[in-house]
């Protein structure tokens, strides 16, 4: 389960990305992870795709799956090998990246 700081961060980036469309997925990140960058945040679920938090994660850190294209091969209708695997690339190639953007350790 996320902790509520996770929570907090999922939260308002979504709302943010919501009330502010044309802003950059990673200008919304940037000013949503202002001054929470001390400590590890366990953001449960949220992290991997196809939850709305992790595409907006791998589309402000420029990952080149699109954010239609991780939903599309990481939902609940993609074949569950090809899931796991997208997943798991995920969380070696684009988590990190964000955990080091933000200075999250």
């Amino acid at each position: 389960m996320p902790d509520p700081l996770a929570l907090a961060i999922v939260n308002e980036s979504q709302a943010l990305r919501r009330s502010h469309a044309r802003a950059s997925a990673a200008d919304v990140l940037d000013l949503v992870m202002q001054g929470r960058h001390e400590r590890l945040i366990d953001f449960g679920d949220h992290m991997l795709p196809p939850a709305p938090f992790a595409l907006l994660v791998a589309e402000a850190l420029g990952d080149p799956m699109s954010a239609a294209e991780w939903a599309a091969f990481t939902g609940p209708k993609a074949d569950a090998r090809l899931r796991a695997t997208l997943q798991l690339q995920y969380a070696l190639n684009v988590w990190p990246r964000f955990l080091e953007r933000y200075r999250i350790s």
